[in-house]
């Protein structure tokens, strides 16, 4: 698999992503890593037919992601990897899914979480493995689409723990 991006948007498969994201990274794969989603047949029904034919889907849950490394109709195959919090990227991080960029795209509200941006809210859990995953080497960005200006995350990390 050729991991380009992996996005924090917990609304997984919607107009932003078929839009904007896929034609935009020129993906031929799209990979949602998501426990829940993965162990629900009915809308795992729902995102394969949003999703175009001409597009490779997977939708896995975070311990098997890596398996994905073996799937060998992905195999060096350009894509975009959706999971629905910062949390279950630091989970795949830290199970071995090898991935260099970060974009967070949509975050939602938690109690004592701050805004940081139109669709994304961080609370102290999520800023402290974000901060983990770049002192891995992890580049994380704030941007919903790609004609968005990227907020570097590295620039607003202090702001937001003051």
């Amino acid at each position: 698999m050729n991991i380009l991006l992996v996005r924090v948007d917990d609304r997984f498969i919607h107009g932003q992503i078929l839009e904007a994201w896929i034609p935009f990274l020129k993906v031929h794969s799209v990979v949602v890593v998501n426990d829940s989603l993965a162990n629900d047949d009915f809308q795992k029904t729902i995102m394969s037919m949003a999703i175009p034919e001409r597009i490779k889907l997977r939708i896995v849950e975070v311990d098997k992601a890596i398996l994905l490394n073996n799937d060998k109709e992905l195999d060096s195959v350009r894509t975009l990897v959706i999971v629905s919090s910062i949390k279950d990227a630091y989970r795949l991080k830290a199970k071995g899914f090898g991935f260099s960029n970060l974009n967070i795209g949509n975050n939602k509200s938690t109690q004592e979480a701050k805004q940081i941006s139109y669709s994304v809210w961080v609370n102290l859990e999520d800023l402290k493995m974000l901060e983990d995953l770049m002192h891995q080497g992890v580049e994380i960005n704030l941007q919903s689409v790609p004609r968005e200006r990227t907020i570097d995350m590295k620039c607003i990390i202090d702001m937001v723990r003051a």
